[in-house]
């Protein structure tokens, strides 16, 4: 995971058909200053490298998740506050699969919207595909969400860029754009708390890292987003497939997106 403590931001410059452009990038480290601005250097040297023609400057590159730490469960799982306000649990090596729709069949290719049995058809096909000699061995918990399903497997670790784990997701019909940031992030994500845009709430851009003022005005409006969490949830518990310990990361995950508060799903 790419998540720092501490960040630096480094200017360079670069040469450009229409004059010297000036370039910023972040770096971040969990040992330094320095050492993120080390970090920081090497992201505008490919910069440059990329502009001067070279196509292969970002082939190994992994995205940095430039979020403030809410909290550290253990090192392989980390809450942070992402850019709208909402917290996230960010894991390593646990797999956390983002369905919002079923596998489609000939006729639901005809259909114009999606229908309320979607999030039942999800749930089937995760039944049904937890039977396979592939997933022997794993739990699956199944969660609802406001557009669709979450599952979270057990008993076994993943690897978020390994080709096995990117085939997993793929069958179980993962939403495509989290899988692409899986991969480049080097984690799994699952949002804790609601979207404000799903309370009626005024959106806020959150920053990180931020000024002093920048700061208190996040404060002054996670006052007004936290009493408003109070009366959602973001997940309900639909059940587990196999008997599995549940680990300590998805102790909180349930604890904090209300999984048995019985409210609306934001």
């Amino acid at each position: 995971m790419r998540i720092y403590k501490y960040w630096v931001l480094e200017t360079g410059t670069v040469n450009l058909e229409q004059g010297v452009q000036e370039i910023k990038c972040y770096g971040g480290s969990n040992i330094s200053d320095e050492d993120a601005r080390v970090s920081a250097r090497e992201k505008i040297e490919k910069v440059k490298s990329r502009i001067a023609g070279n196509p292969n400057a970002f082939d190994t590159y992994e995205a940095d998740i430039r979020e403030e730490i809410v909290r550290v469960i253990n090192e392989k799982a980390i809450v942070t506050r992402n850019r709208y306000g909402a917290q996230v649990l960010n894991v390593q090596d646990l797999m956390i699969l983002d369905i919002d729709k079923p596998k489609e069949s000939l006729w639901d290719r005809f259909r114009r919207h999606a229908d309320a049995k979607d999030k039942f058809k999800i749930a089937e096909m995760v039944w049904l595909l937890s039977k396979k000699d592939t997933y022997q061995g794993c739990g699956f918990r199944i969660y609802e969400t406001r557009n669709g399903v979450r599952v979270i497997v057990l008993g076994k670790t993943f690897d978020p860029r390994a080709k096995e784990t990117v085939a997993m997701m793929e069958e179980f019909n993962c939403d495509p754009l989290y899988m692409f940031l899986c991969r480049k992030q080097a984690c799994f994500r699952a949002r804790l708390t609601p979207k404000p845009s799903r309370m009626n709430l005024r959106a806020h851009k959150v920053k990180f890292p931020r000024d002093a003022e920048a700061e208190r005005a996040v404060q002054e409006w996670l006052i007004g987003y936290e009493a408003a969490s109070q009366n959602f949830s973001v997940c309900k518990f639909n059940g587990q497939i196999g008997e599995m310990q549940i680990p300590e990361a998805v102790r909180f995950h349930d604890e904090m997106t209300g999984i048995n508060w019985n409210k609306k799903l934001a």
